[in-house]
């Protein structure tokens, strides 16, 4: 007899995760990388390499990332790359599956993604997942945390920032707002703010992604914030805190504005549990002091409490977990 496996996956931008019915989790950085030519691909003896391999090699490599404010992007190579990630990471999941075993996959993609995008997904997973759920990312979230009663959501990935307001029920395209700012804008910023005082400075998109994990911030106070940058070759070190916050300010000042008209157009009987009751989700909600700027948004409007999960890297593939586990079999023959 064939077993089902049950897969929830959120495709990101900058990475993938997955959960499995089998307690396998995985995350990927959503990147693929092909030879430059003969001398790379004699080095590496594959046609291309994946994530967190392909950028440790990527001097040697074409990288290809294939998602673009968090859909796939128009073009063969990246609709060729995703399907790769997918498979790689399904596999490796999953290396116990038999070839007539089945996989029900419900897979979380941004509020607003374009019906074409969702069409991207299916034709690409046709022959990797026997049967498929596309879901709001912020949706799976509320899944995860099992908050669907008058909660708002706000999953602040790499290409965009989700909000989701639920209230009992699926939400309507009113309850859902994308906004193209989100980890990827804000490393554009923080690289541009850095360069205009130090211009002599080197950066790569690595450098400003690893000063922004450990060091972003949004809070009235904090520490000095010194890193280590090279000009020319020569280490020194250079004193970025105010560049950082008000960096980082730019990516909260619109998501608050979201989350204010997302309050305000609501039921104005509900309007106070939903401002008291908000979720931060997606690698966004490790900035230090995102939670209290939310709040703090919202003192106009009487208060507001919002808090951020715990488990930034695998809640939205966990929540897309439970859906497909939950769903009744009835509806999957449906799909």
């Amino acid at each position: 007899m064939s077993n089902i496996f049950y897969v929830g996956i959120d495709l990101g931008t900058s990475r993938t995760s997955l959960a499995t019915s089998t307690g396998k989790r995985i995350t990927a950085r959503t990147c693929v990388g092909y030879p430059k030519d003969i001398v790379s691909r004699k080095r590496f003896g594959k046609a291309y390499l994946l994530g967190d391999e392909a950028l440790a090699n990527r001097l040697g490599l074409n990288m290809i990332w294939p998602l673009g404010e968090g859909v796939i992007r128009n073009d063969e190579k990246s609709v060729e790359a995703t399907g790769l990630i997918l498979r790689h990471i399904i596999a490796e999941a999953l290396p116990e599956k038999k070839e007539s075993d089945k996989i029900y996959a419900a897979v979380g993609v941004p509020a607003q993604a374009s019906l074409t995008n969702k069409r991207a997904i299916i034709d690409i997973t046709r022959d990797i997942i026997d049967k498929i759920l596309i879901v709001s990312e912020p949706f799976a979230v509320a899944y995860s945390v099992d908050r669907f009663d008058e909660v708002l959501i706000i999953d602040i990935g790499a290409g965009t920032t989700d909000l989701c307001r639920m209230h009992g029920s699926v939400p309507e395209a009113e309850d859902q707002i994308t906004l193209k700012i989100a980890g990827n804008f804000l490393d554009e910023v923080i690289t541009e703010a850095i360069l205009e005082k130090f211009p002599q400075v080197q950066l790569t998109p690595q450098i400003v992604r690893r000063i922004k994990e450990k060091y972003g911030y949004v809070s009235d106070v904090s520490e000095p914030v010194k890193v280590t940058l090279t000009e020319k070759g020569i280490p020194s070190e250079y004193e970025i805190t105010e560049i950082l916050r008000e960096s980082c300010l730019k990516l909260t000042q619109p998501v608050c504005e979201a989350v204010q008209k997302l309050v305000g157009t609501f039921d104005a009987d509900f309007q106070e549990k939903l401002r008291n009751n908000i979720i931060i989700a997606g690698g966004g909600s490790r900035l230090k002091g995102i939670d209290r700027a939310v709040e703090k948004s919202l003192e106009n409007y009487g208060g507001g409490n919002a808090a951020t999960v715990q488990d930034a890297e695998y809640c939205g593939s966990i929540g897309a977990l439970k859906m497909a586990m939950e769903m009744p079999e009835e509806y999957w023959e449906k799909i």
